[in-house]
């Protein structure tokens, strides 16, 4: 006769479980802002990675991936800095090596900088304003270093879901809801839906960055001799991140740069018809075209406009920054809810994983389960001898 677990053994456990859970949650909310950007970032990087897959194992794969998303990158944070440099030695009448002299090259002049640093506060009223100048700079630096750790917690993340997704998604379907199940088809949905919305988003940052090289560098071949567009490569980069901003779009960077030369022209030798032609041209295409044709046309149609733009505008203004991850996420996953659990909920019957209302609105299930089980790129995954795939081999090998 088989004897039954002693209850308080299970409410023990069980309260374990609940404690431990709370917890969970608790670091998992102290670094949402973290967990949905490595979110959007595994995203982005998974069409590529499964394609590689298709020629590496899953280690090499996710290896090269975050090799290939990383350099840019950091190409583009070290391009910003010099043209930041630049400019500023420009304004100052300064040459870029002698910023060399404020990074130190060992401890002791790293220590001999602060010294430095604190005589040239002085004494008197002057001491106050170049504490406060100081204290300002440091928050800075330390706002800019925390920010870097964040992101590189969201990279390890993103990394760490390449390489584990697989296994993830078998225990998911062991341990909650196998294939045909109700719980198995709405993760699919919103598996698919995030896809869609988040690669699009990375398409479309892409397209604007080429389409605004164009028109930056032909505006500035356009120029006339006594004005031009600055840094049109670096502006054309920063351009196609802003277009992750809903409704913002370009503006966060050709407006100032608008106005920048609309003074040159008014204050200078410059015409002024050329600030004009800037801000027409800007406006058009690199405003209203991703908008209107590039984010529709590259992200698809599953979950309405409308919802996406109040779920970018409206995650930002409730969450900060990260609601630009955090806000569709949660659209995706609430609009799945109420077309797939929430009316046989509401009328009393089971739960079967058809969609039964707004059926255009997001993924069918159903049709995602129905296709191939290779990934969005549409390559097969590669196949040994014994019938084991390419991801189960590089588990063999790790195991032994």
């Amino acid at each position: 006769m088989v004897e039954l677990p002693d209850e308080r053994e299970r409410l023990a456990w069980w309260g374990l479980t609940l404690a431990v859970a709370g917890v969970f949650a608790f670091v998992l909310w102290s670094f949402v802002g973290t967990i949905v950007l490595g979110i959007f970032i595994y995203y982005g990087a998974r069409p590529l990675y499964r394609r590689l897959r298709t020629e590496f194992s899953s280690d090499h794969a996710a290896d090269l991936t975050l090799l290939i998303v990383l350099v840019p990158v950091f190409a583009l944070v070290g391009y910003t800095v010099l043209v930041g440099l630049d400019q500023l030695s420009q304004l100052t009448g300064t040459d870029l090596e002698s910023y060399a002299r404020f990074v130190p090259g060992s401890p002791e002049q790293a220590t001999a900088l602060v010294e430095n640093a604190r005589g040239l506060l002085g004494s008197g009223p002057m001491r106050g304003q170049m504490e406060q100048a100081l204290s300002a700079a440091i928050g800075v630096f330390t706002t800019l270093t925390g920010g870097l750790a964040h992101l590189v917690l969201a990279f390890l993340l993103a990394f760490t879901l390449l390489r584990e997704d697989d296994r993830i998604a078998a225990w998911f379907r062991d341990q909650f809801g196998a294939e045909g199940s109700a719980v198995y088809a709405y993760a699919e949905a919103v598996d698919e839906d995030l896809r869609t919305v988040y690669v699009g988003n990375v398409l479309t940052v892409f397209a604007v960055i080429v389409l605004g090289l164009v028109v930056y560098n032909g505006l500035d071949l356009l120029a006339p001799p006594t004005i031009g567009v600055p840094v049109p490569t670096l502006l054309a980069l920063l351009t196609g991140l802003a277009t992750l901003v809903p409704l913002v779009v370009g503006k966060i960077v050709y407006v100032p740069v608008g106005i920048y030369l609309a003074y040159l022209a008014a204050t200078g030798p410059g015409p002024l018809w050329f600030p004009a032609v800037f801000f027409g041209a800007c406006f058009v295409l690199l405003d209203l075209l991703p908008v209107a044709v590039l984010r529709p046309y590259i992200a698809g149609r599953n979950i309405h406009g409308g919802l996406m733009i109040f779920a970018y505008i409206g995650g930002t203004m409730l969450f900060g920054w990260y609601g630009l991850f955090l806000g569709p996420l949660l659209v995706v996953v609430g609009v799945h809810l109420a077309r797939i659990v929430l009316p046989g909920l509401v009328h009393g019957e089971p739960v079967t994983g058809v969609v039964r209302a707004a059926e255009s609105l997001g993924a069918d299930p159903e049709t995602v389960a129905e296709g191939p089980t290779a990934d969005e790129s549409g390559a097969e995954e590669p196949t040994t001898d014994g019938g084991k795939t390419g991801e189960d081999e590089a588990a063999s090998e790790r195991e032994e």
